[in-house]
């Protein structure tokens, strides 16, 4: 029975790993929202549910006779330039929705204060979300999903698409939850625009390494933080159109100086990490 089940997820990966992750993340979310409710701490709700990616693309390697070694390895991928490391630290803060509004409310003539987190937190916050939270689906939609993707389509269509089914992975957190930072009414436009972005910028970062998912988990992590700075009083239209602004034109560059086809000057590799034929 397992041989079987083994060489059904062989032929179908893509299809395997997709239904591995959201049937982890979904199957949890149920279970949290009928034993605990809708407003469960951080640790009860994102913890166990942001291992789906990780987990399916595990499962999807051992499967299909791959070296989860090399697999796993892709974190310790390190040494590339520092250019690299300042990108992954400056732009979630550069495309995060407050400090961009913030600064051009600032210019504006308007004020702004600092976040109410003492500094600790953050400390703490970053650790958590890069080793035990949303760092760690990195290794799924990053290191398994886009190098297979981009194998069949352009690295630029296949970011997308993965931007899309993340943007859809988080789903129950937005309908099951009463959470503010999941607001129902943003999903199918804001949330999905920007995480369509996220994947694009980080399938860029992680091609242009080589295929490392350090940096991809280094930026996911920074850009779970909570806002450094927040604008005090009404903004204009200017002011808060400015994240998606920056976004395009991000995504612009990256198209007009990479090209769609890798997002970065060379193929990584090696192409598919972990498969038995790399």
């Amino acid at each position: 029975m397992i041989d079987t089940l083994r060489k059904t997820i062989n032929r179908h990966q893509l299809a395997s790993f997709f239904l591995i992750a959201f049937g982890w993340s979904w199957v949890y979310d149920g279970i949290v929202f009928f034993t605990v409710g809708t407003s469960p701490d951080i640790i009860i709700r994102s913890i166990v549910r942001a291992w789906g990616p990780l987990i399916a693309g595990i499962t999807v390697t051992w499967a299909s006779n791959g070296n989860l070694r090399t697999y796993i390895g892709q974190i310790s991928k390190w040494r590339f330039n520092l250019r690299w490391y300042i990108l992954a630290i400056v732009l979630p803060f550069a495309l995060d929705g407050s400090l961009a509004v913030s600064v051009v409310h600032l210019s504006n003539g308007g004020t702004v204060q600092i976040a109410p987190s003492p500094w600790w937190q953050y400390i703490i916050g970053f650790i958590v979300v890069m080793f035990l939270l949303g760092g760690l689906e990195e290794f799924g939609w990053r290191g398994f999903a886009q190098p297979r993707l981009q194998k069949r389509y352009t690295a630029f269509a296949a970011a997308i698409g993965i931007g899309i089914a993340w943007a859809l992975w988080h789903l129950p957190m937005f309908y099951l939850y009463d959470v503010p930072a999941y607001d129902v009414s943003g999903f199918w436009t804001t949330y999905q625009f920007t995480l369509i972005v996220q994947s694009i910028t980080l399938a860029w970062l992680y091609n242009s390494t080589r295929g490392s998912v350090l940096l991809p988990m280094l930026y996911h992590s920074l850009g779970n933080l909570p806002a450094l700075v927040e604008p005090v009083g009404d903004v204009d239209t200017v002011a808060q159109y400015t994240p998606e602004i920056l976004s395009i034109l991000l995504i612009a560059s990256l198209i007009v100086f990479y090209g769609r086809k890798c997002l970065s000057s060379s193929a990584p590799e090696p192409r598919i990490p972990g498969t038995s034929t790399e």
